[in-house]
């Protein structure tokens, strides 16, 4: 076999590596395993942030990352998430303020970080654990609010079945 030279005053092309973008999918299927291990083990939850009320801490479209507790350990400086008292379909995340103990079911007020005054509300919390916020991730919340369109999230599901296969198909060919 023989081989030469490229010819004068030709250079040879830079190609970005074939294997980049299979890894690349292979790092996001992975991630997402984490995620699902993450949810079903850990029990961690994930909610965005919808308004500006805890600012600067939370800006709305930053994604919470929560932690089920204990409803009867909940304690003052903690960020709960917790249903809307007049959407219970719906859920907010405030810093609670007050906790009374003094009955079965603790009851407990928050407040916005951002708000000059607590909610009118103190809300009794009924389930045996409550979501705390553990952490946060700036701006991933924007992606998860378009999961709240039904055919986003079949897009989002399709385009990820095609990322795994073809991840699968470059590792294996």
């Amino acid at each position: 076999m023989v081989t030469t030279a490229p010819a004068p005053g030709r250079h040879r092309t830079s190609r970005p590596p074939r294997r980049l973008p299979g890894v690349l999918l292979g790092l996001v299927a992975v991630l997402a395993v984490a995620g699902a291990v993450a949810v079903f083990v850990l029990r961690a939850g994930f909610a965005p942030v919808l308004s500006p009320s805890m600012e600067p801490g939370f800006a709305p479209g930053d994604l919470l990352i929560t932690r089920q507790v204990d409803a009867r350990s909940v304690d003052v400086g903690d960020v709960v998430v917790l249903p809307r008292p007049d959407a219970p379909a719906e859920r907010y995340a405030h810093r609670v303020v007050e906790v009374d103990r003094s009955q079965a079911e603790p009851r407990v007020r928050t407040k916005g970080d951002n708000n000059a005054a607590a909610d009118p509300q103190r809300l009794r919390i009924t389930s045996p654990t409550v979501p705390v916020v553990a952490g946060h991730v700036p701006w991933i919340g924007r992606v998860a609010l378009l999961g709240q369109y039904g055919g986003v999230r079949v897009a989002v599901i399709v385009f990820a079945g095609l990322c795994l296969l073809v991840a699968a198909k470059r590792a294996l060919w």
